[in-house]
């Protein structure tokens, strides 16, 4: 469970889903939200419901983890530390700070407009896809399933991110030095919205 992609694409951690277009995300810098697990899940990935702390909402959208060795607790607040177009402080690869590729944002935004069908195993198959494009899969690879083959190859030409962006999450806020502590785990998502702030 790493990072994920979501809308300004919570691959502002980075990918987020949400089906209707229109729809708007809104979760800012030092947010405190909460991941519990969505649909599919096969290899700890997603995808995972993201729902803001406080408010009577409900899950907001759904996101998929961006790098394969940033762990979570689901049910645990965490608190959003910045949103941006790459993942900061983890992953196999990509460097620091990693930028999302256009390829995993078009398949966010594809996920989280509803062009591809929101199932388990297309959620699976998906979480594959991104970590594959991510770079994430070099170490301890996973086999990708003919679903992951066909979800790269469809976006072989994606140019762009589609307002996804990545959301990097972190467990804990001091403000009496104003920044974000790692927590034990640290989870980098994606997601992906309209009203996505970068301050409060």
């Amino acid at each position: 469970m790493k990072k994920l992609v979501v809308g300004l694409m919570m691959v502002a951690m980075a990918l987020l889903l949400i089906s209707p277009v229109a729809s708007a995300y809104p979760v800012s810098v030092g947010d405190k939200i909460i991941l519990t697990q969505g649909i599919g899940g096969a290899h700890n990935g997603g995808s995972f419901n993201v729902d803001l702390v406080g408010d009577s909402t409900g899950v907001l959208f759904s996101t998929f983890c961006l790098e394969r060795n940033e762990y979570f607790n689901p049910g645990v607040s965490m608190y959003v530390g910045s949103i941006t177009g790459s993942a900061y402080n983890g992953g196999y690869s990509g460097g620091n700070p990693d930028p999302i590729s256009s390829a995993t944002a078009y398949l966010y935004y594809q996920w989280a407009t509803g062009l591809i069908a929101n199932t388990a195993a297309n959620a699976n198959d998906l979480q594959l896809a991104i970590w594959s494009l991510e770079g994430e899969m070099a170490q301890y690879p996973i086999m990708l399933t003919a679903g992951a083959n066909a979800f790269i190859t469809s976006a072989a030409n994606a140019n762009g991110f589609y307002g996804v962006q990545v959301m990097n999450l972190y467990g804990s806020y001091d403000p009496t030095r104003g920044y974000y502590n790692p927590p034990c785990f640290f989870s980098v998502w994606a997601f992906w919205g309209w009203q996505v702030s970068a301050g409060n």
